[in-house]
């Protein structure tokens, strides 16, 4: 197997590994281990050992002295900086992404109809999903591939990935409100509106997770 073959192997196993987290199958504070991870993708144990240092450097992940690799639990602080950081990025990927997404607006508008038909039906992993890459939209469109990166980056890491389980799931639907005032502003070519919109479903996001009791966080 050559280096490019690892590389795109492990990046497949660190995508799977956020994949559980998000889904609830991997929990904070869950030791992960490599011979049980390279069973489970069928993959080897350096490609495991490789997602396990992307995603530790993402944040994802973290390495504790005397259990290995877990999930890494966050803190209300840790939570709140990851807000302030992710929060100010999409803002200005909304902002970037605007004049093309107006010009060409089919990707949003199906990605929207996707969250209305989810929340209709109440399917959060259909949910999930959609609001993935509704948010991946604007980065990508942005034209910015620093922005890009490091959304990317942040979005291994981040609170919604280890809270949205335990976030009420009405609560969660409820933000698709937010995300068609974000649509609405964009094909009304208003980008203030747009930034601003945005602006309050990180916001709206970041208190939803901070009501959560103190035994969901780690210690500050």
């Amino acid at each position: 197997m050559t280096d490019r073959d690892t590389s795109s192997t492990a990046q497949q196993v660190a995508s799977a590994i956020a994949q559980a987290v998000r889904g609830g199958h991997l929990v904070p504070g869950q030791r992960l281990t490599e011979v049980e991870l390279a069973s489970r993708y069928g993959v080897s144990r350096t490609s495991v050992r490789e997602a396990f240092q992307r995603l530790t450097a993402d944040g994802l992940l973290a390495f504790e002295p005397h259990r290995g690799v877990t999930v890494r639990r966050l803190s209300r602080k840790e939570v709140n900086n990851l807000f302030a950081v992710r929060g100010a990025l999409e803002v200005l990927a909304v902002g970037l992404a605007l004049p093309a997404l107006r010009a060409d607006p089919g990707k949003l508008l199906v990605l929207q109809e996707e969250m209305n038909h989810a929340v209709d039906g109440n399917d959060m992993a259909a949910f999930s999903d959609a609001n993935n890459r509704f948010h991946g939209l604007f980065s990508e469109t942005a034209d910015n591939p620093v922005l890009a990166e490091t959304l990317t980056r942040l979005s291994n890491s981040l609170y919604w990935l280890q809270f949205r389980m335990l976030v009420d799931r009405q609560d969660v639907f409820a933000s698709n409100v937010e995300h068609r005032r974000i649509v609405e502003a964009i094909l009304a070519e208003d980008m203030r509106a747009a930034e601003a919109a945005m602006r309050d479903h990180v916001a709206a996001s970041r208190t939803l997770i901070q009501r959560l009791s103190d035994d969901h966080f780690a210690p500050a």
